[in-house]
């Protein structure tokens, strides 16, 4: 199977029924299926823990992976917007100056009426 394609809720439950009601190893099914042996444990663990419940969700979504979110993906998603906007105004700051400077550093130099100086 492909490493992304998600597995639906139904091909979960074969893979779990192979270890638990036919007694397949965690690495044999895993072969069997294309799936890799990490994911099928943690199926198989939530499945003895919640039953046929667990194999609706997807499997990201556990308790954990949802306190992880809260605790320390979304401050660090905050930060980084955060930073990320502070960096786009210094930068914005940054390039008004330097045209700013560069207007008052001009070759020939301007009038301030707007006309150029002759270079007599």
């Amino acid at each position: 199977m492909n490493g992304r394609r998600p597995i639906s809720p139904a091909r979960r439950g074969q893979i779990v029924q192979r270890v638990i009601v036919d007694g397949w190893t965690i690495a044999r099914t895993a072969a069997a299926f294309g799936t890799p042996p990490r994911l099928v444990e943690i199926w198989v663990a939530a499945y003895r823990r919640h039953g046929m419940a667990s194999l609706r969700r997807a499997p990201r979504r556990t308790i954990i992976a949802e306190r992880l979110e809260l605790w320390l993906l979304r401050p660090v998603a905050a930060i980084s917007m955060g930073l990320r906007r502070l960096f786009v105004r210094r930068r914005r700051a940054a390039a008004a100056s330097m045209r700013a400077f560069d207007d008052d550093h001009r070759w020939p130099p301007r009038d301030p009426r707007g006309d150029r100086q002759s270079s007599h």
